[in-house]
């Protein structure tokens, strides 16, 4: 199946401030698109594909081995309820060699979105399963969370936060945040900081459907990433949890909400509402961001999602 790229937006170098996003979009030829340029890696971003009745997730693992990435990061949702993951990790086998980076999403510690679940439980099963493999090499830094960082080719250093397993952060993932942010920026090789979480930062000004959500307690922990992020340059924040497409700036930071890889679509126009992933070419001159769309038939949501 093909796919349409849209060109985005470049992301100015070595982790300073993003250049405004003035790029207009324009529509690349998908076989051309396959093409790595020389010095450059690139890296598959996308959530959400519980409810994948079109069949995205495996489109997209397929691309991102076509189109010779270096790493997946996915932001969360595998399946509707945790028991499920075991299909999603069956379906992660098509991604092979390419490693593996998730997020934790609140559908893999709830059930049905609601219904409370063990969840220790369910975030030591889901690190059992999913982190501390060949596919996966990294380990959480905190117990009782999905909390790391990893260095990647290109200079990229790549932040998974947990905003799922409990109401916003809280105070021992902010204080780790720190700290490893410090240490990031302390590298010479850090070129670009790459944040990603499930539910999209509180105040982003496109959708109350994430830390807005979630209580007084949490808008305040994620004023303070953000301001976190501000200090220490952060180049991108990505996250999904809203069925759509969305990019914006957050505190002069570039910032995508990107939960269509499968999961029934809940905007409408064709400025939001398609499956695609993210595609980020890191090279010298900064992250190029291509949407890429899937240009099967989408599933929508026939009611308001819930939380």
């Amino acid at each position: 199946m093909r796919a349409l790229a849209l060109v985005v937006l470049v992301l100015a170098g070595c982790g300073g401030a993003p250049r405004a996003p003035g790029v207009p979009a324009r529509t690349v030829d998908p076989a051309a698109a396959t093409i790595l340029p020389a010095g450059t890696v690139r890296i598959v971003v996308g959530g959400d594909s519980r409810n994948d009745f079109s069949h995205v997730l495996p489109w997209a693992f397929r691309e991102a081995k076509a189109r010779k990435a270096s790493a997946f990061f996915f932001l969360g949702d595998m399946e509707l309820t945790p028991g499920l993951d075991r299909t999603f990790e069956e379906e992660l086998q098509r991604l092979d060699p390419v490693p593996f980076y998730p997020a934790l999403g609140n559908h893999e510690v709830s059930v049905f979105g609601f219904i409370p679940f063990e969840r220790a439980r369910a975030v030591r099963r889901f690190r059992e399963r999913f982190l501390g493999t060949a596919r996966t090499p990294v380990a959480s830094s905190l117990p009782d969370k999905v909390v790391y960082s990893v260095d990647l080719p290109g200079g990229v250093h790549f932040v998974a936060l947990d905003n799922v397993s409990q109401a916003g952060f809280g105070a021992d993932q902010l204080a780790w945040l720190a700290a490893d942010l410090d240490q990031a920026r302390a590298l010479p090789a850090t070129r670009y900081i790459v944040v990603g979480m499930h539910k999209p930062l509180a105040r982003n000004g496109v959708a109350t459907h994430g830390m807005d959500a979630d209580g007084a307690d949490a808008i305040r922990e994620s004023d303070a990433a953000l301001a976190l992020f501000v200090s220490h340059k952060v180049t991108l924040i990505i996250a999904s949890h809203v069925h759509q497409f969305s990019h914006f700036t957050q505190a002069g930071i570039s910032s995508y909400v990107t939960g269509g890889l499968g999961a029934p679509l809940t905007a409408t126009g064709p400025e939001h509402a398609f499956h695609h992933f993210l595609q980020l070419d890191v090279s010298d001159a900064g992250i190029k961001v291509d949407v890429v769309r899937f240009d099967g038939k989408p599933s929508f949501e026939d009611k308001p999602e819930v939380p």
